[in-house]
């Protein structure tokens, strides 16, 4: 990934933003980049001490803390240890903790069903609950973003459970907007498409045979922008929403998928 650019303005300048899943190369790492140039300081989680310790050395500012998503009691007691270290309320959270799953709905067993809809969805609502119950208790102001997919409004071969669970996520998306609005607390997500790194590329190694092949094709075929996007693309895109240039902004996706979902044949299909 690479440096991000300066940023505009402190956007996020006296936010203590929490941004799950942070450990990982892809979307992640875009939004702990971004996040932290928009001036938030940072609370970062990951699922133990030795995978939060590369990202702590980048962002030595950052407050580390660990918690597996999918464990509601694990949550609590990060979230306590997050506020309790930060000294103040968290006002920002991105609900990035995911796993993926590239096996047909009917091939698939129940553990598989269980992983992703455990860490996608269950997660994303443990974290949005502990959060939102603190920061009302505190009387704040705030704002959540949700890293969906676009896999939630379309997807393809292999991956109906994951779309599955990242439709749910938009739904809640879409729900406690309506509940937390009269908090002062916003609610949205982004749905990235294809993000471009080259670590993900050893990940395409389970549907395909070619990485870089099927990944030239999607940028060059499936997207009206023929441009890869980058990790930084999703960042910059849950800072604006965390910030308060999405103040009249809730129940939103936004999808980063370089027009993906708004193109309706492949560039290579008979005219």
């Amino acid at each position: 990934m690479s440096e991000p650019p300066v940023a505009p303005s402190a956007l996020l300048a006296g936010r203590t933003v929490l941004v799950t899943g942070a450990t990982g190369v892809g979307v992640g790492a875009g939004v702990v980049a971004a996040v932290a140039a928009l001036g938030a300081r940072l609370v970062l989680n990951g699922l133990g001490d030795a995978e939060l310790e590369p990202v702590l050395a980048r962002w030595p500012d950052a407050i580390g803390v660990v918690g597996d998503v999918s464990d509601p009691a694990a949550v609590e007691r990060m979230l306590d240890s997050a506020q309790e270290r930060a000294g103040v309320p968290l006002d920002g959270l991105v609900n990035n903790a995911g796993v993926g799953l590239t096996r047909r709905a009917h091939e698939a067993d129940a553990g598989d069903f269980d992983r992703v809809h455990d860490v996608d969805v269950r997660g994303v609502w443990a974290v949005s609950r502990g959060f939102a119950r603190r920061l009302i208790a505190a009387g704040g102001r705030g704002a959540i973003v949700n890293v969906s997919s676009v896999h939630a409004r379309a997807t393809e071969d292999r991956y109906a459970i994951y779309a599955s669970a990242k439709a749910a996520v938009e739904g809640l998306t879409r729900g406690m907007a309506v509940e937390l609005g009269p908090h002062a607390i916003r609610v949205n997500a982004i749905a990235p498409g294809y993000v471009h790194s080259e670590q993900g590329l050893e990940l395409l190694a389970a549907v395909t045979a070619d990485a870089a092949a099927w990944a030239r094709r999607t940028v060059e075929r499936d997207q009206a922008l023929p441009e890869p996007i980058g990790a930084l693309d999703c960042g910059w895109a849950a800072g604006f929403l965390l910030s308060d240039l999405a103040h009249g902004v809730s129940g939103q996706s936004l999808a980063i998928d370089a027009g993906m979902t708004a193109q309706l044949t492949r560039r290579d299909a008979p005219v």
